[in-house]
């Protein structure tokens, strides 16, 4: 084979090619700070004959600190959940009448927080456009599945994907590589084929990186990384950067 032919093979082996998008969920396609604060405005209106004394605020509050942003303070956590640990509170700080069992409020979590997602700007849009161009697109998140799968719902946006990987369902958390491998071999595409956006710099980037995936980080939610080249502030900025891999 001529010299010639073998370059023009080594380069195209070489062209990053994009194939699929994936995402994180929480601060990615949700805003989680603000999702917990519609749940809680929920709950104040569902179990308003409950109380003594309805306190929107202080129940913005309390959600807020158990759930910090969906990475809660291992001294906060009172009980094995999130949910829990944040219906333990509830009901130590608030004033009630009649208040739930700690079973109740807790399930009230696992199957409103979900429903109250709120949807990070031009989320859909984004994923439509995506489609439009051909990209496969799979979410892939740390935390039980049906929890994943209630906020997903709630978003409405779960027929843009071909896989919804968590690691309740696979086993594997996010940083560990296989969550996202995993993701990778379920769509028929090589890692390397693959552009993953997540706002945490060591679950999300340095876990999609050492997977063998393009990564993008979505900043505002962490502190800053400087040691991250490559970032993003609003979700439409993902196709100038996909512009600029699909021409390396």
């Amino acid at each position: 084979m001529k010299l010639a032919n073998i370059s023009l093979i080594l380069c195209l082996d070489l062209h990053v090619n994009i194939q699929a998008v994936l995402f994180d969920l929480d601060n990615t396609l949700t805003h989680r700070d603000l999702t917990a604060q519609a749940y809680s405005r929920y709950l104040a209106e569902y179990y308003a004959s409950a109380f003594a004394q309805v306190e929107p605020e202080k129940i913005i509050e309390i959600v807020r600190r158990i759930d910090n942003g969906g990475y809660p303070k291992k001294e906060l956590l009172t009980h094995g959940s999130i949910g829990a640990s944040a219906a333990y509170a509830l009901l130590q700080e608030l004033s009630w009448l009649n208040p739930p069992s700690i079973d109740e409020l807790a399930q009230f979590w696992f199957s409103q927080f979900g429903r109250c997602a709120v949807e990070m700007p031009d989320a859909k849009q984004v994923l439509e456009q995506l489609k439009s161009q051909g990209y496969q697109l799979a979410i892939v998140s740390n935390g039980g599945h049906d929890t994943r799968l209630n906020t997903i719902r709630g978003l409405g946006i779960a027929d843009y994907f071909e896989e919804i990987i968590s690691s309740g369902l696979v086993g594997f958390n996010k940083p560990q590589p296989e969550i996202f491998q995993i993701t990778a071999q379920r769509l028929g595409v090589l890692p390397e084929h693959c552009l993953y956006i997540g706002d945490h710099p060591i679950n999300d980037i340095q876990g999609a990186k050492n997977a063998g995936m393009h990564a993008l980080w979505m900043q505002g939610f962490h502190p800053d990384a400087e040691e991250i080249q490559y970032k993003i502030q609003q979700l439409p900025e993902i196709f100038t950067h996909l512009q600029r891999l699909n021409q390396l």
